[in-house]
């Protein structure tokens, strides 16, 4: 595994690379909200085996900053996507989103059929059957508003919520970080401990502040172009969701597969959100 930069729209980019000398197809891990390429670090090894494995950081977040800051939308990370993979010369490709990025994987997919190979998305944040009118006017201007005082709630949480999560991992005190990330290898944990002291530095926070109303605005004020471009999607989809999942709710999981009938979709026992980081190896066998 090897860490590498690109310069993507005059940004440099982060991202890490496995498995160059594999002749199976290449595959692009787009990670969760608030963390980066180093979520897939215990899925990248035994998925290189199959293929050439690129991570990238997503602008604003791991070691790549913010490209700017206002109107960010999620559809701008599938932009990214398109413009990345373009500047590393990937033609074609297999997709996994997970969590957030399953909502961004999905889109580039939908964006770009014909580069996208298969689809892999795991407790994405998907927009499930219609649902009745979502006032979109009003949640464009309430979103707008709430940036500046989430900037400054999520980096006060960030830091009082730091030294004290890294304690909890040094302990692996199980009672304190949930069932689902005590469950993470000692590696990947350490590693998260770590990267969760960066989470402070103040364009990690506006990054991870610009993700959450990106989501929250691809599914209330943007709801119906997150669909059409959804219904774009051409490559084979599996969707994976974690039977103890306890963001993505039953309901919504129900309401996707009705919308796609014609994804695959497989529910795992005893997982909740974090299927990667929680049973690496089940994950692989799955989504490889």
């Amino acid at each position: 595994m090897t860490s590498h930069v690109v310069d993507v729209a005059g940004a440099r980019v982060h991202y890490l690379r496995a498995g160059a000398d594999v002749s199976g197809p290449t595959h692009l891990l787009i990670h969760p909200m608030g963390t980066g390429a180093w979520s897939w670090m215990d899925v990248i090894g035994p998925l290189s085996a199959i293929g050439s494995v690129i991570a990238p950081d997503l602008p604003g977040s791991g070691r790549s900053r913010p490209l700017r800051r206002g109107a960010i939308d999620i559809f701008a990370g599938a932009q990214f996507l398109d413009d990345f993979t373009t500047a590393l010369g990937i033609e074609r490709m297999v997709v996994h989103g997970h969590s957030m990025g399953g909502l961004v994987g999905g889109l580039f997919a939908g964006r770009v059929p014909d580069r996208v190979q298969r689809l892999v998305l795991t407790s994405a944040p998907l927009p499930g059957l219609p649902d009745p009118p979502r006032f979109p006017a009003a949640w464009r201007v309430g979103l707008h508003v709430a940036r500046p005082v989430a900037d400054i709630l999520v980096g006060a949480g960030i830091r009082l919520k730091a030294d004290a999560w890294r304690r909890s991992v040094e302990e692996r005190d199980s009672s304190k970080l949930g069932s689902e990330v005590s469950r993470m290898s000692p590696e990947l944990l350490s590693l998260a401990a770590e990267e969760v002291g960066r989470l402070a530095l103040p364009w990690r926070v506006e990054g991870a502040v610009d993700a959450v109303i990106a989501v929250l605005g691809a599914l209330t004020v943007d709801e119906a172009r997150t669909r059409e471009w959804l219904q774009a999607i051409t490559a084979p989809t599996l969707l994976l969701w974690g039977a103890d999942d306890r963001v993505i709710p039953q309901r919504l999981i129900e309401d996707v597969e009705a919308a796609h009938p014609s994804w695959g979709s497989r529910t795992i026992d005893a997982i909740g959100h974090l299927l990667p980081w929680e049973a690496p190896e089940s994950y692989v066998e799955l989504a490889g």
